[in-house]
């Protein structure tokens, strides 16, 4: 979670509105993501399964290094569309630019507890981890882990202390390394890092998946702009969007196998259970348009965090107009049999 979009945004919004071909014009569609990330199944299974290509688009999928640079990727049009947090066009409105969230790719916060200690158990009741003088290890403020275990606290009216629990903020990716060295009893993490830890030795103690559901984690982003001069280039995007969403539920081993070649240097069995674990928890969107009260509530703990000065509303801030006309044409998709990886994302 970021304050600022960059200099490369803000020179973006400076030099004015994006200017975009028309849709006769577009023969080719990039996407930026913040990272390449299981987040993003849906993603690589429009890619891979040939969905894109289905819809008559030659996409071309690039990776920003973050949800800022993705979306400066946008507003300085090197790209359509844009893959992370959907606070960025939030952001950029606040500031007098473009944005508008028009589908969902991931949607919960996939975030997990993981402790080492035998007498942690599993549970479903978060303020009973609160309560026992435990140390949680999270990303720095305001970063997403510390951000749910702290929004979460607020709302169950707990307070950090020693007969409560004590936040312990650690340098990004070293959330479980603090649990191994006896450091802190819990850790904050997401798929992959979560069954990486699994396999050296933790063990879940709580998700966030259900306790944040409904939430829009990450989102497929662009501009007003971009729509209103290309609809039918837009509508195809979300028909592949669509497709691929269903896809993943349909075929769930096909996913894997996509999700597999994407990640060729993490173990097939880290990217399975990762994979299988966000299916079974429908992290994965069934559908691609977002729902308002998802949208709502990502904009209500960024307001929270700091991020954003007021939260926007579905109607100011997300467009499912063409999310919905896929699915209302496309219906509940019935394929015959899966269909062959075309190619990938990764190179």
């Amino acid at each position: 979670m970021k304050k600022i979009l960059g200099t490369v945004a803000i020179a973006a919004l400076l030099s004015g509105p994006p200017q975009f071909a028309s849709a006769e014009e577009v023969a080719t569609v990039r996407i930026n993501q913040a990272f390449q990330s299981l987040l993003y199944l849906s993603l690589y299974v429009a890619n891979d399964a040939g969905f894109f290509d289905e819809e008559g688009l030659d996409v071309k999928v690039t990776t920003g290094g973050g949800g800022s640079q993705a979306w400066s990727a946008v507003l300085g049009g090197s790209a359509e569309y844009s893959i992370h947090d959907p606070v960025f066009p939030t952001i950029s409105r606040e500031q007098g630019g473009p944005g508008i969230v028009v589908g969902t790719i991931c949607n919960a916060e996939t975030i997990y507890a993981l402790a080492k200690k035998p007498d942690i158990k599993l549970t479903t009741n978060f303020e009973e981890l609160l309560s026992k003088g435990y140390k949680i290890s999270t990303q720095p403020q305001p970063d997403s882990g510390w951000a749910r275990l702290t929004y979460l606290a607020q709302k169950l009216n707990i307070k950090a202390g020693d007969s409560t629990y004590t936040n312990v903020q650690v340098p990004i990716g070293s959330e479980m390394a603090s649990v191994f060295a006896g450091q802190t009893d819990i850790g904050l993490s997401y798929p992959p890092v979560v069954e990486l830890a699994e396999e050296q030795g933790l063990h879940v103690t709580f998700s966030f998946t259900a306790a944040s559901r409904p939430y829009l984690f990450s989102s497929l982003n662009t501009t007003q702009d971009f729509i209103e001069k290309n609809p039918e280039t837009h509508q195809k995007v979300m028909n592949a969007f669509e497709k691929a969403s269903q896809y993943i539920y349909r075929y769930p081993e096909e996913a894997v196998k996509i999700a597999v070649k994407e990640f060729p240097d993490l173990d097939e069995k880290i990217v399975r259970k990762a994979v299988e674990r966000m299916i079974s928890e429908l992290a994965y969107p069934e559908h691609v348009f977002a729902e308002y009260n998802a949208f709502t509530a990502n904009q209500k703990l960024h307001q929270f965090v700091g991020t954003i000065k007021q939260p926007a509303t579905a109607e100011e801030g997300l467009n499912n107009t063409a999310a919905l006309a896929a699915y209302q044409s496309l219906g509940r998709i019935s394929w015959d049999a899966s269909r062959p990886i075309s190619k990938t994302v990764t190179q």
